[in-house]
């Protein structure tokens, strides 16, 4: 038995445009290396360092919430990344940013620029690429990897649509309306 939910209110931006096939492709490698490219063109060609975003991919139309108030406040990305899988019509979710990595075991986090796609079957793609003052490391190109591949899961990634399933997780979304706002990525 299920213990009884809570219901937690959280505050953060969400922006909703259609979704561009050709952007926002159906194939997974099409789809992770689109995102990857999107993260890394924030930073080689703004110069800046994308703030950590989840976006809900549905077939017409593309969710982005924003997760850095939900970083500083403390809160359970994790269950907040499943509540947003947990929506109907959601076909994948993606955590896409710049995020502390640690790379090999007991590593320091290092600042990386992800991206890290899961679908509602457990399938799953990443890319992961360090950065060295706030620049990609031109010797060192993405990392990717796949569930497809034989790959384990990156620790602390992913598993989103299971656990919503599990505590039958489900993002209620409130509007409050701002004109202008649009896409980061």
């Amino acid at each position: 038995m299920l213990p009884p939910q809570r219901k937690l209110s959280v505050r953060t931006r969400v922006a909703i445009a259609p979704r561009d096939l050709d952007r926002f492709p159906l194939d997974d490698d099409a789809l992770g290396s689109s995102l990857m490219g999107l993260v890394e063109g924030v930073i080689t060609d703004r110069g800046a360092l994308p703030r950590p975003v989840v976006l809900a991919l549905r077939p017409e139309q593309i969710e982005q919430y924003e997760l850095k108030d939900l970083l500083g406040g403390g809160a359970d990305v994790h269950r907040f990344i499943s509540a947003v899988a947990g929506q109907p019509g959601v076909e994948a979710v993606a955590l896409l940013g710049v995020v502390g990595v640690r790379f090999g075991r007991g590593g320091v986090p290092t600042p990386a620029a992800v991206s890290f796609v899961e679908w509602p079957d457990c399938r799953w793609w990443s890319a992961v690429r360090p950065l060295e003052d706030r620049s990609l490391r031109s010797d060192w190109p993405a990392i990717q990897r796949a569930a497809v591949d034989g790959y384990p899961r990156p620790g602390g990634m992913g598993a989103w649509f299971s656990r919503a399933r599990r505590e039958r997780l489900q993002l209620r979304v409130a509007s409050r309306s701002q004109p202008g706002l649009g896409m980061v990525h």
